[in-house]
């Protein structure tokens, strides 16, 4: 068997020498030739759609994980949320300590000084002489002094004097202050001017009086004070603040 196939092998390769010399006819296939070399490789193809994200890598032992890194840099700030609901009330504090006693609550250990008094004279007082208020209406502690018409200050402070006269025409009064024996000293001047009828003049001021200083008032040259019934002309005064 293998010599027929070595014998069909010689004719067929003598048919295909004799072809190049004479025409042939018919279309038996030839012997299939030897197989050629390997050809150059090709180029890259494009890059294919990038796949799905994989599943997380898996630790199989504790001691292969890598040490952590560095903080990344701070993110820029977010934007301000909405106001909150106002939360409830807390819960009361403790109490704090006591504070420090306060004075004593009696109004008779108060110190006090307050008097009123009346001219009941007909008579024009004398010009810049202190003007006689002789019916003493209050006269708390004694300060005041019926025959001078002067105050005389006991608890140095802070005190309100204040008048009321009535008048028959122009009147000046002034309220003046000093120590027994000194000069006196003019604080303030009041004037009314009015002819042929009576007429109420009234002021007042605040004094910081020390310990002996008297107050009173005295008639200017525009002089008609009276103090008759029905026309009543009042001094008065009183502390408010003593010195501490």
């Amino acid at each position: 068997m293998q010599t027929l196939w070595v014998l069909l092998l010689c004719l067929a390769a003598g048919q295909l020498a004799s072809a190049n010399l004479c025409e042939t006819y018919g279309t038996i296939p030839g012997i299939p030739g030897a197989p050629g070399l390997p050809g150059s490789n090709g180029r890259d193809g494009e890059n294919g759609p990038k796949g799905e994200p994989g599943h997380p890598g898996q630790v199989e032992n504790e001691g292969d994980r890598g040490e952590k890194g560095d903080p990344g840099v701070p993110g820029l700030p977010g934007e301000a949320g909405h106001r909150g609901i106002p939360g409830g009330r807390g819960l009361p504090g403790f109490l704090g300590p006591p504070g420090p006693q306060g004075d004593h609550g009696d109004y008779k250990a108060t110190v006090k000084s307050a008097f009123c008094a009346a001219r009941s004279l007909s008579s024009y007082p004398r010009q810049e002489q202190a003007v006689r208020f002789n019916r003493v209406l209050a006269n708390e502690q004694e300060h005041y002094e019926s025959l001078s018409g002067r105050f005389t200050c006991r608890l140095p402070g802070i005190y309100y004097f204040t008048y009321h006269v009535t008048s028959r025409g122009n009147l000046c009064l002034s309220l003046k202050k000093g120590q027994a024996g000194g000069r006196a000293e003019k604080v303030v001047t009041f004037c009314d001017y009015v002819q042929g009828s009576y007429q109420v003049t009234t002021g007042g001021v605040v004094l910081r009086l020390a310990e002996n200083e008297s107050v009173w008032l005295e008639p200017t040259k525009e002089n008609s004070l009276v103090g008759i019934e029905g026309s009543d002309s009042i001094f008065s005064g009183f502390l408010i603040f003593p010195d501490a």
